[in-house]
């Protein structure tokens, strides 16, 4: 019987280093999308600046029936690097280019005029790969919230295995 109730009584243990362990888990996760985010924003900051030269730029519209109608600023550049000859496409790295604001994507139109002169950046590995804005930084100094649960989840854990130690050698 001694050994039923010692079951149950560690059951709560095991329980609550699960727990500790999920939350921890689910922090680390997040950590490193925001880290991920945060490096390549910083990446993208030793990219070679570069003038180009905007051959489209456009409002495209989508709209499905009892959805609410998104909008994109379709872009695109002409730049030289190291000699050769590209075309890019990208605002930023990241993001989706659909939004609900109308105005967003105009603004952006209005910024960068169709036959305008640019500054775009080159990814200097990957000459193909070039941008008009860098992403933001911010994800680095949020990171710090996800780290709370990464730590406040392994403390979870570590005081319900050392409680379970103390219940199996009591001495």
């Amino acid at each position: 019987m001694e050994a039923i109730n010692t079951k149950k009584n560690n059951a709560g243990s095991y329980y609550l280093a699960a727990i500790g362990l999920a939350v921890a888990l689910v922090g680390a996760v997040f950590v490193y999308l925001l880290w991920n985010s945060y490096s390549r924003a910083l990446a993208t900051r030793e990219w070679n600046e570069t003038d180009c030269l905007i051959i489209k730029s456009k409002i495209v519209e989508r709209s499905q029936q009892h959805v609410t109608t998104e909008y994109s600023w379709d872009v695109e550049y002409l730049y030289d690097f190291e000699g050769e000859s590209y075309s890019g496409n990208l605002y930023t790295l990241r993001g989706s280019k659909w939004n609900s604001y109308q105005k967003s994507a105009f603004a952006l139109m209005k910024q960068y005029p169709l036959d305008d002169k640019a500054v775009c950046f080159v990814n200097p590995a990957v000459p193909s790969e070039a941008i008009l804005k860098h992403d933001s930084k911010a994800a680095g100094y949020s990171i710090w919230f996800p780290m709370l649960f990464v730590v406040g989840g392994l403390g979870i854990t570590v005081s319900a295995l050392k409680g379970l130690k103390m219940k199996l050698n009591p001495c």
